[in-house]
């Protein structure tokens, strides 16, 4: 009996073989064309998705670009207003060096050649330090 239950599992998966090879057969073709569809939509999308990630890729890119260009322009400013200002700040500082020795050339050359009264000497360093 044992041999006959095998026997008879036997027949039954040669049969549900020779079933699934034929139907198999057409599944299978139809299982490909399905793939094949699957995969060029697939390759369809990526390739919309790559060159969108491109075209950011160049916007961000000018955009950086663009920034770069802004700072630096806004450096050179910062720059030349710093200069400027440095510069602004020893010209008057060598105004003021220039003028004080005048005033103090002029005091000892005034007190050396002549002999002045101790009351005339303000009076003469008034009129020096005006420019007078």
């Amino acid at each position: 009996m044992a041999q006959k239950e095998s026997a008879t599992e036997e027949n039954r998966q040669a049969s549900s073989f020779a079933d699934s090879s034929t139907t198999g057969a057409t599944g299978t073709a139809t299982d490909i064309e399905r793939v094949c569809e699957l995969l060029q939509t697939f390759m369809s999308e990526q390739r919309s998705k790559d060159e969108s990630i491109q075209r950011e890729m160049a916007r961000q890119e000018q955009r950086w670009r663009s920034l770069q260009h802004q700072f630096g322009l806004l450096q050179r400013e910062v720059q030349k207003g710093q200069f400027t200002a440095e510069t602004s700040d020893t010209r008057e500082e060598e105004q003021e060096r220039q003028t004080q020795t005048r005033i103090l050339r002029s005091s000892q050359s005034a007190v050396l050649t002549q002999p002045q009264q101790p009351e005339q000497l303000p009076a003469q360093m008034l009129k020096l330090l005006n420019g007078q």
